[in-house]
């Protein structure tokens, strides 16, 4: 049976265009001439041509979503692109045993599909593993999660903390400080194994000084008052996101430090704050909002079932800023 991309191919219109089309809207007419004329080759049903006004788009989100760096361009990248669709998006908080009781009571009749962001690493493999068991189209955000049925858009969050640690180390930084929760979050566990990886592949010595596991923010401000007030400070701090970045730079200079002729630093997301901090931040660009377009686009083929599968890893992009001294 003949798929949507297949039209796209042999129509040679975009696939905006195309999905416009079979939404009902207006196209340009020449447009409109070469779809229909692939349409009637490859006899693609005239009853799938409205399908996609009922699908439902559902984002899965934790109790604590806010503190997902890239929430707001998650949700503006899959509004942007349901609206092009004529997809509805809902929203649904689902934590610990209400991701088991919610999916219980899922109606297999409605065409719907659920958008995974920024939960914890416990409710994600569960969630995971339930989407995959009872078969219900899904796609996580910026998790790289393991397993043949488990779909994802993300970047190489690994790749992109040994990219960032890197271009510290060639800065001439050796002392770099890092502080994660990887117990609990993936995008920690993956990032802190490129920072050591980093450090392994350029002979430097992971430091227990300077690495530390905390379960959360208080414990986080307390590491790094007590490593910044020690008698052996880092010449460099790699942030596992932005904000943490920023809220170093604030703790150095109450204690007296300047970034970057004190210490360096660096982050990973490129959100709003690491443009206007002082002084800015080098960070590690991830593209949330692409993220959130390229899940609604991969989600209406999982729809359709032009395919079964998706494994999406994105570009991301080292931003070069000021929070970064050449000490070599």
């Amino acid at each position: 049976m003949a798929t949507v991309e297949d039209v796209v191919e042999k129509s040679g219109i975009s696939r905006s265009t195309v999905f416009r089309f079979l939404n009902g809207n207006k196209v340009r007419e020449s447009s409109k001439k070469l779809i229909i004329q692939a349409m009637e080759e490859l006899n693609y049903k005239v009853d799938e041509i409205n399908k996609h006004r009922n699908f439902i788009i559902e984002i899965s989100i934790s109790q604590n979503y806010d503190e997902f760096q890239g929430f707001s361009q998650v949700v503006q990248g899959v509004m942007e692109s349901a609206e092009k669709s004529d997809v509805l998006v809902q929203l649904a908080r689902r934590v610990g045993k209400q991701i088991d009781e919610d999916y219980a009571k899922w109606d297999y009749n409605q065409t719907k599909g659920v958008i995974v962001v920024g939960k914890n690493k416990e409710d994600e493999l569960k969630e995971g593993r339930i989407l995959a068991e009872k078969g219900i189209p899904h796609i996580f955000i910026n998790r790289e999660l393991t397993g043949k049925e488990i779909n994802f858009v993300s970047v190489d969050l690994e790749k992109g903390a040994y990219d960032i640690v890197n271009y510290l180390i060639r800065k001439g930084h050796r002392k770099i400080l890092a502080i994660g929760n990887p117990d609990e979050f993936l995008v920690d566990e993956n990032k802190l194994s490129g920072y050591k990886k980093a450090l392994r592949d350029n002979g430097i010595p992971l430091d227990e000084k300077f690495f530390y596991k905390v379960p959360g923010k208080i414990e986080w401000e307390n590491t790094v008052k007590k490593v910044l007030t020690s008698n052996d400070i880092p010449d460099a701090y790699f942030g596992l996101c932005d904000s943490d970045s920023v809220k170093f730079i604030s703790i150095a200079r109450s204690l007296g430090y300047e970034v970057p002729r004190n210490i360096s630093v660096v982050g990973m997301d490129n959100i709003d704050i690491s443009k206007y901090s002082f002084p800015t931040v080098t960070t590690v660009g991830v593209p949330f909002k692409q993220m959130g377009m390229v899940s609604v686009e991969q989600m209406i083929h999982l729809f359709n079932q032009d395919y079964s599968n998706v494994k999406i890893v994105l570009d991301y992009e080292l931003i070069e800023r000021d929070s970064v001294e050449n000490i070599e």
